[in-house]
């Protein structure tokens, strides 16, 4: 069917628009403003129709201040360390954990990876224009993550504090050069590939290719010390020195003996007709260590998935949240809410409201994007979750503020920024919730023992790299 637009139809358009006044003060008002916060309603019209009964709150006992430094997946990640290793080990108020120890060691795992998983796409004979290698070549050296990423890394470098190792956040253009050199060497791996009908020589090319992107790396970022003297005043006001300290060691000794990575089961929510429930999925090539985890959760609904974090929370145990932000309309708005805006009023029509979750996923309106650590959820009269709220912002080199959540920084948080930048509560409603949220890690006291044994199970279903249950997290 072929339908091209013609200029009486455009003029009919264009008649009918300027008849109405109320089209008129919308084109004044939203070529003056932004067109998004326009329609953002006030505060108070919001009050007016949220629940104005009495609300129970369930809080976890945090201490600290959130993560900064490094990607949202990352310090949401240390976040959830820090709040176990507090339990049992009185550390300074200020105390945080360095994100940008394992940020370094992200990157130099993921070039590894990169350059391993392309010779093995070569040998299996997949064509460069295929699905598998172009997605692989986009996603070259991301930022982003997972939980398995989290714990690969934390389960092979440990963590440090942060004072230990602060480094540049300048990685924009670092970005750019080593994403240049893994398509290079990428080309030149092919090249040898097809020079030889044979894989015999790949080895060797990529164990000349590794340091050249490890001197990248430091040169950028600055290599993690290797043994450090980590200095501090405990709660007591006492100065406390400790010496030849690892990174390993300090992780063994400071977290590992009170946390076990490993004793926190990741859920998903995924209501596609392709997915099913109980069901355990691994995503392919989510991975950036060889030998590490690939990206797997076990399907439930959001029934389900609510209930465990309530349970979490009520527990004074924080959770892990990936959800959506990159689909809020609004940097402004708060709390978190499919009520936040009336399109109506402006445009006439409503916008991101006809999709079902299942049908955003298909049509890629919505995707799995952002960590937070979710700390509080207010309830009901009759236990239902109304309200939660979190601390942990997915954006990198800032800390939790909720005026800038999907704000990237490149060169460090401006001078206003740093401003507000103190703990400030996320707040988002449960329906909010139930629509963009899509995957939780809890502690595995916390799972009904049949989800729990159905996540141990070790049959998983293969998701492909783009699969938006597989987006890695900013």
């Amino acid at each position: 069917m072929n339908f091209p637009l013609t200029k009486s139809q455009w003029s009919a358009w264009h008649s009918d628009f300027y008849k109405s006044p109320h089209n008129r003060l919308a084109q004044n008002v939203c070529t003056a403003r932004d067109p998004i916060n326009v329609c953002l309603r006030s505060l108070a019209d919001l009050s007016a129709q949220v629940f104005s009964g009495e609300k129970t709150w369930h809080t976890v006992d945090m201490q600290g201040k959130a993560t900064t430094g490094g990607p949202g997946w990352i310090c949401t990640g240390l976040d959830l360390l820090r709040q176990e290793m507090d339990r049992k080990v009185p550390l300074p108020a200020d105390f945080e954990l360095s994100a940008a120890h394992l940020f370094f060691w992200h990157k130099l795992e993921r070039c590894n990876y990169f350059l391993w998983t392309v010779a093995d796409l070569l040998m299996q004979c997949e064509p460069l224009d295929g699905r598998c290698f172009r997605h692989f070549m986009k996603n070259a050296i991301p930022d982003g993550g997972n939980w398995q990423m989290f714990v690969n890394l934390v389960k092979k470098y440990g963590v440090m504090p942060k004072k230990c190792y602060l480094s540049s956040q300048r990685i924009r253009n670092m970005n750019k050069i080593l994403r240049s050199k893994l398509h290079e060497y990428a080309s030149k791996l092919h090249a040898q590939f097809t020079f030889n009908g044979n894989g015999k020589r790949l080895p060797e090319l990529i164990h000349s290719m590794i340091p050249q992107l490890f001197n990248v790396l430091s040169i950028c970022l600055g290599e993690p010390p290797e043994v450090f003297t980590w200095t501090y005043y405990d709660h007591k006001k006492r100065y406390q020195s400790l010496s030849d300290l690892t990174s390993v060691l300090f992780y063994e000794v400071m977290v590992a003996h009170t946390v076990d990575v490993d004793a926190f089961v990741c859920l998903g929510h995924d209501p596609r007709m392709s997915s099913s429930s109980w069901t355990n999925y691994q995503v392919t090539h989510s991975s950036n260590m060889i030998g590490g985890e690939l990206h797997r959760y076990n399907n439930q609904s959001m029934d389900v998935i609510m209930h465990i974090i309530v349970d979490s929370l009520a527990g004074d145990k924080p959770v892990w949240l990936s959800c959506d932000l990159h689909s809020r309309l609004s940097g402004k708005s708060e709390p978190l809410s499919l009520k936040s805006h009336k399109f109506d009023l402006v445009f006439g029509l409503e916008v991101g409201m006809s999709l079902s979750k299942a049908e955003r996923l298909l049509y890629k309106d919505s995707r799995r994007d952002a960590a937070l650590l979710l700390t509080s959820v207010g309830l009901d009269p009759m236990n239902q979750p109304l309200q939660f709220r979190t601390i942990s912002a997915s954006v990198m080199g800032n800390s939790s503020s909720s005026v800038s959540i999907n704000q990237a920084v490149e060169d460090g948080p401006k001078k206003e920024e740093l401003k507000s930048s103190k703990n400030r509560a996320i707040s988002m409603d449960a329906d909010w919730l139930r629509e963009y949220a899509f995957e939780i890690v809890v502690h595995e006291k916390f799972v009904p023992p049949n989800v729990l044994y159905a996540s141990r199970i070790p049959h998983t279903k293969e998701l492909p790299a783009w699969d938006p249950m597989g987006a890695f997290l900013k």
